[in-house]
């Protein structure tokens, strides 16, 4: 039982890294200059970005979405393999302005223990923040 385990986390981080090397990192698919040579600032800019996650709450106003999702890949429970996205996107059509992908596995243990579940994730160039910096440019066009 114990190989079993450790031979699913080895292909599981594998996996990890390969899809990472495929689709992980920075995605930049429009970028947004914004008002009054604003850079990106999520305290600062408080009427452009909504602090909820997603365009869904019609009582704000603000024109852009930053959020996340974590969806679980596959049907195995221990360990399982997650896909980590942060997005931008922009309210009035719904539209993706960039992401940030990676993979990671939680869970693995052999013996139950106490505190944290183990995991691993893999290594991609860029972070979440770089890419709202990129997308939300203070630069003029």
């Amino acid at each position: 039982y114990i190989g079993v385990i450790k031979l699913r986390v080895f292909l599981m981080d594998w996996e990890a890294d390969r899809l990472c090397a495929k689709e992980g990192g920075i995605h930049i698919y429009e970028k947004v200059y914004l008002p009054g040579g604003y850079a990106y600032n999520w305290t600062a800019n408080e009427k452009l970005f909504r602090r909820s996650f997603g365009c869904s709450n019609l009582d704000e106003h603000a024109p852009y979405a930053i959020g996340g999702t974590e969806i679980p890949i596959g049907r195995s429970v221990n360990p399982t393999l997650y896909k980590k996205i942060s997005y931008a996107m922009r309210c009035s059509d719904k539209k993706i302005l960039g992401e940030f992908v990676r993979y990671s596995r939680r869970g693995g243990r052999i013996t139950p223990t106490l505190g944290p579940d183990g995991g691993y994730e893999c290594k991609v160039s860029g972070d979440r923040l770089t890419m709202l910096e990129t997308v939300f440019s203070k630069e003029q066009p």
